[in-house]
């Protein structure tokens, strides 16, 4: 929670969701930046939302985690936009940092 506070100081809208069906309802008619998702979740699994927000999102950071991935897994999220994969356990200041800094290099620049 602390991370996506520190997000929030940044000036990104933080939508958390327990289920990917959820992530697709919150997120519906927003232009979404960045997703991270878990490969499995309850309903549609993380490689189905992100299909899904891709989508809608195109240029969206598609970032997946998961502690139970195959490399097929981890090639297939990849193959449909995820630019990262995480496995559990990782370090969030990395993941944070790498976020921040995919989406720092999508700013336009005034």
């Amino acid at each position: 929670m602390r991370q996506s506070f520190a997000l929030e100081k940044n000036g990104y809208e933080i939508i958390t969701a327990g289920s990917g069906e959820e992530a697709l309802g919150k997120s519906e008619g927003k232009a979404i930046d960045a997703a991270i998702a878990d490969i499995y979740l309850p309903g549609i699994n993380g490689l189905e939302l992100i299909k899904k927000i891709k989508e809608k999102n195109p240029n969206a950071v598609i970032i997946v985690i998961s502690a139970y991935a195959t490399m097929d897994m981890k090639d297939e999220a990849l193959e449909n936009g995820a630019l990262y994969f995480f496995e559990k356990p990782f370090d969030i200041k990395e993941m944070k940092k790498v976020l921040l800094g995919t989406l720092n290099l999508l700013t336009p620049i005034s």
